[in-house]
Order: C-alpha cells, then sequence, then structure tokens
C-alpha cells in the first residue's frame, strides 16, 4: 500500500468520471469540480460509476503523479452523496483505498471530514 504524510488532503469527487480520460483529461476537470488549483497541495480522486476504479491526481512538487485502482471483487465505499464531494484525512484515504467503509468503522466515528454539496 502507498503510505500518505499525515497532513495530506485529499478531495473526492463522487460524481462519476468518464475514465477513458487519462492525466490531462483529469487534470482539466479539477478547477470546476474542485474549485481548487491542480497544483495546490491536494489529492483529487475521481471514482467511475460502478465504483470498482478510482484514480487520483496529485502534485509532488516536481511533477503530476496519477494513481489508478481496481477492485476486483468488492467496491469502494464511498457515502451516500449523489452530487458533492469530500473531504478526507490520512486515515479515511487508507481505509478508502482498502475497500473499507469508513463510515461505519468504530475507530474511525469521531475522525474529521467534510461534505460540500
Amino acid at each position: 500500500m502507498i503510505r500518505f504524510r499525515d497532513s495530506i488532503c485529499v478531495q473526492v469527487s463522487l460524481v462519476p468520471v468518464d475514465f477513458r480520460l487519462g492525466l490531462n483529461g483529469l487534470l482539466l476537470l479539477i478547477e470546476p469540480v474542485f474549485h481548487k488549483n491542480p497544483q495546490a497541495e491536494y489529492l483529487f480522486l475521481f471514482r467511475d460509476r460502478t465504483r470498482k476504479k478510482i484514480k487520483a491526481v496529485y502534485w509532488d512538487n516536481e511533477g503530476f503523479v496519477l494513481f489508478y485502482k481496481r477492485m476486483e471483487t468488492t467496491r469502494f465505499q464511498f457515502p451516500k452523496i449523489i452530487n458533492g464531494e469530500i473531504q478526507l484525512n490520512r486515515l479515511q484515504l487508507e481505509c478508502l483505498l482498502s475497500g473499507m467503509d469508513f463510515m461505519k468503522e468504530n475507530a474511525l466515528k469521531h475522525a474529521p471530514y467534510m461534505v460540500y454539496n
């Protein structure tokens, strides 16, 4: 598993995107979806409509990094928000990437998260 620094701020779009988009296509979505500069200190997460795939874009001060993960037997567990985004902390991100439903985990009940509509 990829380890992230404790202070990482993750912006997750819960609106599905076309997964034929590559890095450049996702970069073009960051401003209208998140209202942030793509070179800001965020990891921007996108999902497909099936919730089995995610792509993440991150600026590491030297260039853009594109992460891609596909679940084989389960789906990523996102909060029940139809149109919006959520900001996750490092622990919530690691739970999401491992397929856990972080919204139901006892250890994460008090972990802060912010929902944007």
